[in-house]
């Protein structure tokens, strides 16, 4: 297929090319490699590859000579891993994938992780060597067909037949994929590779479950016919890594703080954390194929924990924190989290250990995307007992939130008198669980107000036009890129899901102005030179910044949350701004950064974000925190993104 690419979209490419080829960018402790070989012109403009449009071409520069071998190999999502060589030309190479790799399976949807050397192997224990890496995305368009997103991170190594680790039915993926990370360019350079892992050893394998996978092994091997305590099913996502969890940031289980023992301290989950991971799972269900032969039990098992979560009496479950607050969290309201071992994460136990952290003070951070992960399941749960838990909690979610809270001061009235829950990026979060819900249980019952009952409907009606009514007149709400984001992808899901209402082309009207106005700000050159891909705070109209303290940061669950906002503005408007924009962010996810490195890496995990060290503005140091809300609002983002696409390719967006 020809892709024809816009005058704008050329001259986005061209600026990202000169960033990517002529800059400077490459300053750092841990970015400046001298850097022999680049590919990421793989990845730009678009990371994202329509099967259509035949073999993916794989492009780049090298400082070699003329007629040098370059070493070329890709790694399937599927654990397959077949190398060719090309040769320098003009300090330029290229190759095509699957053509000019002998014995290549077909191409099919699925992610490509491409490695490239001018050395004679791959070998990132040899002092000197260098790869450049990247990952292109497959999906097929005139199916509509999405790949699944590599899932180490995250995965339970538990097929649905009840064989673990080197049997389960997973292990011939995630022991290639886990393998090629630690032996990749990017582990090395954040100081955790290590050239001859293997997961299917036993050292290296306790080195996976400790220091990077967020899945609870410990507790996945007992006998679940019993539940652990207030955690009534297996499947459970730690907040991070165990080896995370020490005195500072946990509770000892003994109650005793002089006991620093490691396993005196027990993992826990955040509910937001563990609802953000839990979308993604869902999401996996939508996908044909999927790794996970028990994706769908797992979905249910999560569904379970994190319903778990909500409290169902009138009492109010906070406790006085170190400050001598109590606030007041009835029923429909989540708990801030739970431990492995089933006990409630509460004032002064886990991260609320440090009377510093106080994440659900006033309202919180965390029923707004708790709600969103229950409506996400009912969405794929629709009927049933589930079905029926599912919908309660939804009810007694929104109803606290949006009626209840409003005494407490947590939610408020807006001006024209419509429900605003805390903040409206928090309402942003708590719209897209209700607007998913709504698509199967538009009429539920939420409560009796007035005299009359509302729906679901009724309240997401409401709940889109408090976000009207609370808009600024040149296209913002809040300083925040994540809280606005958000925002824009509720009001763009409701306008395609209540397209019927009366209110809709105004609400269509403001989240059009409010996504202009974001793509529209700028950045002072002098302050961060590159050109524009993330989109960070906008502290005036006209006006973003990348400075967090006395540093530029950029954050990736923000970049998730652009490309999943931007990709509903392009699935609702067709407008090709939007995928431009959403595409540049991905490519730099996927290579095209200063590192050569897969930020999208081949755990499927995602870093959580990156800063500027030596003051040009650009970032420099990588480490290693891959963390869950970077990981999965990036998937959740780029599903969305090839989604709009198959659907526009198709003539399914709204234009």
């Amino acid at each position: 297929m020809k892709q024809v690419i816009s005058k704008g979209a050329i001259t986005l490419v061209f600026a990202l090319n000169l960033y990517v080829f002529a800059s400077a960018a490459l300053a750092g402790p841990n970015a400046k490699h001298g850097a022999p070989i680049d590919i990421r012109q793989t990845v730009l403009p678009s990371a994202l590859h329509d099967l259509r449009s035949g073999g993916v071409v794989i492009a780049g520069r090298t400082a070699a000579a003329d007629g040098a071998k370059v070493l070329i190999r890709v790694t399937t999502s599927a654990g397959e891993s077949i190398t060719t060589q090309t040769a320098s030309d003009g300090g330029m190479f290229r190759c095509v994938y699957p053509r000019d790799f002998e014995k290549a399976p077909p191409l099919s949807p699925c992610c490509l992780f491409i490695d490239a050397t001018n050395d004679s192997k791959f070998d990132t224990a040899r002092p000197g060597h260098f790869q450049a890496e990247c990952v292109v995305i497959v999906y097929d368009g005139s199916g509509g067909i999405i790949p699944e997103m590599p899932s180490a991170f995250t995965n339970d190594l538990l097929d649905a037949k009840g064989r673990t680790d080197g049997d389960s039915s997973e292990w011939a993926v995630i022991r290639p994929l886990a393998n090629l990370y630690m032996r990749s360019q990017a582990a090395r350079t954040i100081g955790v590779g290590k050239p001859d892992f293997d997961l299917a050893v036993a050292e290296d394998m306790l080195k996976f479950r400790d220091d990077f996978a967020l899945y609870d092994f410990s507790n996945r091997d007992r006998d679940w016919s019993i539940p652990l305590g207030r955690r009534p099913a297996r499947t459970f996502w730690q907040a991070v890594w165990t080896n995370w969890f020490n005195p500072t940031n946990n509770h000892p289980q003994d109650g005793d703080p002089k006991n620093n023992a490691h396993s005196n301290f027990v993992p826990y989950a955040f509910a937001n954390d563990f609802a953000d991971i839990l979308i993604t799972y869902l999401m996996r269900m939508d996908a044909p194929g999927a790794l996970d032969d028990n994706l769908k039990t797992m979905c249910a098992e999560g569904l379970e924990n994190l319903m778990a979560m909500q409290h169902r009496e009138d009492s109010n479950f906070a406790k006085k924190d170190a400050k001598g607050r109590e606030h007041v969290y009835t029923r429909g309201a989540f708990r801030y989290g739970l431990f492995e071992n089933g006990e409630f994460l509460t004032e002064g136990t886990g991260w609320f250990y440090n009377p510093e952290h106080s994440d659900y003070a006033h309202g919180g951070v965390l029923n707004g995307r708790a709600v969103w992960a229950i409506g996400e399941g009912l969405k794929r749960f629709p009927e049933g007992k589930l079905s029926e838990q599912l919908k309660e909690t939804m009810a007694l979610g929104v109803k606290f939130c949006l009626v209840d809270a409003q005494k407490h001061g947590y939610a408020h009235r807006t001006k024209n008198g419509h429900a605003m829950w805390y903040d409206p990026g928090e309402q942003g979060y708590l719209l897209l669980g209700m607007i998913a819900a709504c698509k199967v249980a538009p009429e539920l019952p939420i409560c009796e107000l007035d005299g009359r009952v509302r729906t679901l409907r009724d309240f997401c009606a409401d709940g889109l036009d408090a976000l009207v009514d609370e808009a600024k007149s040149h296209g913002q709400w809040m300083t925040y890129a994540d809280k606005d984001s958000m925002t824009i992808a509720a009001m763009a899901d409701g306008v395609r899901v209540l397209s019927d209402h009366p209110n809709a082309a105004k609400w269509r009207e403001v989240v059009v102005r409010a996504a202009d106005g974001w793509i529209a700000a700028k950045c002072d050159p002098e302050s961060y030179p590159a050109p524009l891909v993330h989109i960070p705070e906008r502290p005036r109209p006209e006006k973003v910044t990348f400075k967090w303290g006395e540093r530029n940061m950029i954050f990736f669950y923000k970049s998730g949350h652009w490309i999943h906002a931007l990709a509903k503005m392009y699935d609702l408007t067709g407008d090709e701004r939007y995928r431009r924009r959403a595409e540049a962010i991905t490519a730099y996810m996927c290579g095209a950064n200063p590192w050569r490195a897969r930020m999208l890496n081949e755990l499927g995990g995602i870093y959580n974000w990156v800063t500027d060290t030596d003051g040009d503005g650009i970032e420099d140091e990588l480490k290693q925190d891959m963390y869950p809300e970077s990981t999965t609002f990036c998937h959740i983002g780029v599903i969305h993104l090839m989604r709009a696409i198959c659907r526009a390719n198709s003539g399914g967006g709204q234009k």
